[in-house]
C-alpha cells in the first residue's frame, strides 16, 4: 500500500529551496498531471545540496516513491545476459540497456564528476543523473560523507564505493573519468581512463562478498567526450590485463553495459575475439509482468487502449528525426525534423500539405508491414468473451493487422479517409486511395473537393471544429455497448493501456483511471509505456499495474505463456 503524499513532498522541497517561482504556483500542482509533479520532484532533488539532510519523514516517502518507480521497470538479471565470453575462467558479458535495472549484480559503476555528489543539472541525461535518481537522495548524502572526510575533490582515475540504496545493485562504484576538450586524448588521459577500470576492480576486491560481479558503464564517452572506439578498447584491454595480473581475483563476472547500438557494435568487435561461453541462462522474473499475466488470465473482457507509444514501438515514432530523414526525404527541404513537427506546420502551400498527407498515408497504411506486436495482441483477444480497441492513433495499424474494424474506435481520425472541410453532411467523406494514386500532386486543381457542396476536402483528423464524428459513429456505439455489457455483467475487464502519454490525456488516460475508480470490482488497469505513459495518479496507484518499458518489449513478455 502506497503511503506517499506527493503534494507533501513537493511542498517540502519547494519551500526548503526557496524557489519563489514554484512557491507562487504551489497550489496549482494539485491540478497538473502526476508526471509533471514527479518530474518537478526529480528536478528539485537533482538540484538539492546534500546538506542539510532531508526531513526523515519526507525522505522515507521519497524513498518509497523511488522504490515504486524502480519496481515498475523491467529488470534484467546478469544471469540472463546472452552475450557472454570466457577469459581466464572469468565471465565477460555485454549487455545493452538501463544499468539501473540490472539485478543480481554486486555493483554498478557510475561515471561521476570530481565533486562526487552527482550531477546538479536536471536537464542532463548523464549516467550520473540516472543512477542518483534511481538510487534516491541517500546516495548523494553518502557521497557527501565521503567528501567531508576526504576534504578534497576525487582524483581522476580513482574510485569510491557506496551502498546502492534503492537500486537492485547492492553497491555503486563511483569513478571520475578524464574529460576531453576537443582533439585527441593525451597519453595522460588514456592512462587515467585505464586507471578508472583498475581502481573499480581493486575496490571490488576489498568487498566481503561471494560471486562478485561488476557492471561498467561507458566511462567518459558521454559528456566527457572521450572517443568511443578508443574508450571501448581501453575498457576491454584493461579488464583482460587485470585478470592476467590477478589470476586469483575474487571477481567472477564483468559486464560491459552500453546504451546505444553503436557502442554495442564496438564492444562486440572487441569481445568476439574471446571464447564464447555456454553458461546456462536463467530467465529474469519481473513481478509486474507476472501480475499483469494474472489479471489477463482472470478477466472475461479486455479493452485495449492504445496511444502513440504503441506506434513508436513498432517503428512509427513521431519524435524520431532519423525516421523522418529516411522515409520523408521530399519534405526535409521544408525544415521539418520529425512527424510531430508536421502538426500545425505552416506548409508553403496547400499542395505541399496534401502531398505530405499522401506520402504519409502511403508510408503508413500501404507500405508499413504487419507486425508481431499487433499479431500478439490480436491473438490475445481470442481468450476473452469480448474485446474492444479504443485508440488515438490515426495510422490504421489495428485494422491493417486484421482487427475487426467494427470493434476499433479511432477517436482522433484516420489517415485513410478524407472528409468535407465544412462537414456539410454526414456522408461527405471518402477513401483517400483514389487520390493517393495521383501522388505527387502537381497542380492546385488536383486538390480534392466535396462532391456535395464543392468545398475543399481535408484529412479525417481532429484538426478543426468541422471534424466529422459520424464517420466512426458505428464504432462509437459499439464501444458504449461493450462498456455497458461489461459493467452490467459484473465480471472482470482488464484495460490494457499501451503507450498513452499526455498529448490527449482526457481521451484515454484519465478515462481509464476514472473507470477503475468508479468500478473497481469490474475494471483492472495495466499501464505500459515509457515517460509520461508510465506514471499514474496517486489516488489509483494501488489499483493498477504499471510497467515502465517499451511497449513492444512488454507485450512480448506479457503474451508469452
Amino acid at each position: 500500500m502506497m503511503t506517499v503524499d506527493i503534494q507533501e513532498i513537493l511542498k517540502y522541497l519547494i519551500l526548503e529551496q526557496g524557489n519563489s517561482h514554484l512557491k507562487n504556483h504551489l497550489q496549482q500542482f494539485k491540478y497538473v498531471d502526476v508526471y509533471y509533479q514527479l518530474e518537478t520532484i526529480r528536478s528539485l532533488l537533482v538540484q538539492r545540496p546534500p546538506n542539510p539532510p532531508i526531513d526523515s519523514k519526507i525522505n522515507q516517502q521519497i524513498n518509497e516513491l523511488v522504490q515504486w518507480r524502480n519496481n515498475n521497470k523491467l529488470k534484467t538479471s546478469i544471469h540472463s545476459i546472452k552475450q557472454n565470453y570466457i577469459y581466464k575462467n572469468k565471465l565477460i558479458s555485454l549487455w545493452k540497456g538501463d544499468i539501473t535495472t540490472l539485478t543480481d549484480v554486486t555493483a554498478i559503476v557510475n561515471a561521476a564528476n570530481s565533486a562526487l555528489l552527482g550531477c546538479f543539472q536536471p536537464e542532463h541525461k548523464c549516467i550520473d543523473n540516472v543512477i542518483h535518481t534511481a538510487a534516491g537522495p541517500d546516495l548523494r548524502e553518502a557521497c557527501y560523507e565521503i567528501m567531508l572526510e576526504q576534504k578534497h575533490e576525487e582524483p581522476v582515475g580513482s574510485a569510491k564505493i557506496t551502498s546502492g540504496f534503492n537500486l537492485p545493485a547492492k553497491y555503486v562504484v563511483h569513478t571520475v573519468g578524464p574529460t576531453i576538450r576537443g582533439g585527441k586524448p593525451s597519453r595522460k588521459q588514456i592512462e587515467e581512463l585505464k586507471n578508472c577500470y583498475i581502481s573499480c576492480l581493486e575496490v571490488m576486491e576489498k568487498l566481503n562478498e561471494s560471486n562478485k560481479s561488476i557492471a561498467f558503464c561507458c566511462i567518459s564517452t558521454g559528456l566527457f567526450a572521450f572517443p568511443k572506439d578508443l574508450a571501448s578498447k581501453i575498457a576491454v584491454d584493461t579488464v583482460l590485463e587485470y585478470f592476467d595480473n590477478h589470476p586469483n581475483s575474487s571477481i567472477q563476472q564483468v559486464i560491459f553495459n552500453v546504451f546505444l547500438k553503436e557502442d554495442e557494435e564496438l564492444y562486440l568487435n572487441l569481445l568476439n575475439k574471446l571464447e564464447k561461453s555456454n553458461v546456462a541462462l536463467k530467465p529474469t522474473t519481473n513481478q509486474n509482468i507476472e501480475k499483469a499475466k494474472h489479471l489477463i488470465k482472470e478477466a472475461d473482457y479486455i479493452l485495449i487502449s492504445a496511444g502513440a507509444g504503441l506506434s513508436a514501438s513498432v517503428g512509427l515514432d513521431y519524435s524520431s528525426n532519423e525516421l523522418f530523414q529516411k522515409e520523408y526525404k521530399p519534405f526535409l527541404k521544408l525544415g521539418i525534423k520529425n512527424l510531430y513537427h508536421t502538426i500545425g506546420f505552416p506548409f508553403p502551400s496547400e499542395l505541399d500539405q496534401w502531398n505530405f498527407f499522401l506520402h504519409h498515408y502511403i508510408n503508413t497504411h500501404k507500405k508499413w508491414p504487419k507486425t508481431e506486436t499487433y499479431h500478439q495482441l490480436l491473438k490475445l483477444t481470442e481468450n476473452f468473451k469480448d474485446w474492444f480497441v479504443m485508440t488515438t492513433n490515426a495510422d490504421g495499424f489495428f485494422v491493417k493487422n486484421e482487427f475487426d474494424k467494427s470493434k476499433v474506435l479511432t477517436v482522433q481520425g484516420n489517415y485513410s479517409i478524407i472528409q468535407c472541410s465544412k462537414n456539410c453532411r454526414d456522408d461527405a467523406y471518402r477513401s483517400i486511395d483514389e487520390l493517393s494514386t495521383q501522388y505527387p500532386l502537381k497542380k492546385e486543381s488536383q486538390i480534392p473537393r466535396c462532391e456535395y457542396c464543392g468545398s475543399k476536402m481535408q484529412m479525417f483528423l481532429r484538426m478543426t471544429r468541422y471534424f466529422n464524428e459520424k464517420i466512426v459513429d458505428e464504432q462509437r456505439k459499439n464501444f458504449h455497448k461493450f462498456l455497458e455489457e461489461v459493467v452490467d455483467s459484473g465480471k472482470k475487464c482488464v484495460i490494457l493501456e499501451l503507450g498513452v502519454g499526455l498529448n490527449t490525456p482526457s481521451i484515454l488516460r484519465y478515462s481509464n483511471e476514472e473507470r477503475i475508480e468508479k468500478f473497481p470490482e469490474v475494471f483492472d488497469l495495466i499501464r505500459i509505456g515509457n515517460g509520461p505513459s508510465s506514471t499514474i495518479d496517486p489516488e489509483v496507484m494501488d489499483k493498477a499495474i504499471v510497467i515502465d518499458a517499451d511497449v513492444k518489449t512488454a507485450i512480448d513478455l506479457v503474451c508469452k505463456n
